[in-house]
């Protein structure tokens, strides 16, 4: 059943992409016949300025996995702060209104202040921790029988749904 949806596909290509996929041939070719620029020699000034090459840094020391824990768990009370600006900025700029048939509807994204975190050890050296931040968005609406009503609130929450974000362990930080 599946091998004859396959047989049964068609593709559409546009006429310009045709033209284009047949004109490179032709291109490539002039490419070819072209005489070849010469490149002007660097001059030993320029030479004796650049700098030894860099010794590479030494790697990060190894953390512990308790100890990665724990400035996660910093980083993310931080992020959440972040986040609690953010809905403070979507209440106050970012309303959306819309008509309903009860007058007018008032949204925004809000966020709950409960979060759980997680820390996995991976393979890589130059990171060797990921972090999973998990919390709840809310959606917090109102209703009004004007425009202005609704965007005054008292909002309540509507609905909700989980986000999980993954946060990577890099060069002795955590980083988004």
């Amino acid at each position: 059943m599946h091998t004859q949806r396959a047989r049964n596909l068609r593709f559409v290509v546009p006429l310009s992409y045709l033209l284009l996929l047949g004109s490179l041939p032709a291109a490539m070719a002039e490419e070819k016949t072209a005489t070849p620029v010469k490149k002007a020699a660097k001059s030993t000034a320029v030479a004796a300025k650049k700098p030894a090459k860099a010794i590479p840094a030494p790697p990060p020391p190894e953390v512990a996995e308790d100890t990665a824990l724990a400035a996660f768990d910093t980083f993310t009370i931080e992020w959440m702060k972040k986040l609690s600006q953010t809905e403070e900025f979507q209440r106050t700029n970012k309303v959306k209104v819309t008509q309903s048939p009860e007058g007018f509807l008032a949204e925004y994204i809000g966020y709950f202040p409960h979060r759980y975190i997680t820390v996995k050890k991976t393979e890589a050296k130059d990171t060797p921790f990921v972090g999973i931040l998990t919390y709840y968005e809310k959606i917090m609406r109102c209703t009004g029988k004007t425009k202005e009503e609704a965007v005054q609130g008292p909002f309540q929450s509507a609905d909700s749904q989980q986000v999980s974000e993954i946060f990577r362990f890099t060069k002795g930080k955590w980083a988004y």
